[in-house]
């Protein structure tokens, strides 16, 4: 008989509002796993379409499946904090499948495999189908496992990268506990942030076959994130947080200029469209820059390009004003 220690318990998490579109698929590639030894819970956000009698059908197919409601509707990063909040104790690893998401019936299994290859491994990836394109192919397919920092490295000096989005991923389970937050709920892309705090904790191993499928994102969410260009700040916020771990003091001060000139030009392209800067708008940007700020370390060439994007937002402010006025 196979002891406890050959098989690593598997905590499958999917945080869900109103997903009840996708989530049958979601869960049946959870259910479909070639590896056994998972537990599985659903936590659901106040949902008020169809996912709560969808996860108890799921349920009552399958012991390892729970269903974990909650009646006050919080952001999705605080519910994602919940989910990992849930995971057991006992659990080695942590898989989320976001509820539009699925996973290939090997995913558990190859992840798995690879993550037990070396107790240093803290993060597993995997080829991505993505729609109709395969990405987070940047590892070389003569190596599985790689230095989590080379590859954070890799990634703050603008890719490939390999990361994704948390349905691509595996988690060290004692890592997420050791994080009060997992998700910083502060921050818009919190994911990678999480993914890229993983990479200075250990290793980074990839299993080169497709194990994930996710759809691109649309809606409202996507469409606002577009409009304001949630990732430029926030690239800026972990490459001020991470980059002096893994970067040469050159790295570092190149890609921290070439950075600050990317985010304040798109700025400067923003000023002739008052239609965008809304308030909305201004208000995001004015919380990033104090982010970029408290990460900056007082550095004087960030508060310097902070400054002028600053005077650009009150710009672009009055000129929305001004606009609105005149109709």
């Amino acid at each position: 008989m196979a002891t406890a220690s050959e098989h690593p318990l598997v905590s499958v998490v999917t945080p869900v509002y109103n997903g009840a579109e996708y989530l049958e698929e979601c869960m049946e590639s959870v259910l479909s796993q070639t590896y056994a030894y998972w537990e599985y819970k659903v936590v659901d956000n106040a949902s008020t379409d169809a996912t709560p009698e969808i996860v108890e059908r799921f349920a009552e197919r399958d012991s390892r499946v729970q269903h974990v409601r909650f009646e006050d509707h919080v952001p999705a990063n605080a519910n994602h904090n919940r989910a990992f909040e849930a995971i057991a104790a006992e659990s080695e690893f942590c898989k989320v499948v976001q509820a539009d998401d699925w996973l290939y019936p090997e995913c558990l299994e190859r992840m798995v495999g690879v993550a037990v290859t070396s107790d240093d491994v803290s993060l597993v990836s995997a080829y991505r189908l993505w729609d109709r394109e395969v990405d987070l192919v940047g590892v070389p397919y003569t190596r599985d496992v790689v230095s989590g920092r080379e590859i954070l490295r890799q990634s703050l000096l603008g890719g490939p990268y390999v990361t994704g989005a948390p349905t691509a991923l595996l988690y060290r389970s004692r890592l997420v506990r050791e994080r009060p937050s997992f998700y910083e709920e502060g921050l818009l892309h919190a994911d990678t942030e999480a993914a890229y705090w993983m990479l200075t904790q250990g290793d980074f191993a990839c299993v080169h076959q497709v194990l994930t499928f996710a759809r691109r994102q649309t809606g409202a969410w996507m469409e606002w994130a577009s409009v304001i260009s949630t990732y430029g700040a926030e690239n800026l916020r972990f490459l001020l947080r991470y980059g002096p771990e893994v970067l040469t003091e050159q790295e570092y001060r190149d890609r921290l200029r070439f950075e600050l000139r990317r985010y304040a030009w798109w700025h400067v392209r923003q000023v002739p469209k008052p239609s965008r800067l809304s308030g909305d708008f201004i208000a995001a940007h004015r919380r990033e820059i104090d982010g970029i700020l408290d990460e900056s370390r007082g550095d004087t060439e960030v508060r310097a390009t902070m400054v002028f994007i600053r005077a650009l937002l009150l710009r672009g402010g009055k000129a929305s004003a001004s606009s609105r006025s005149l109709r």
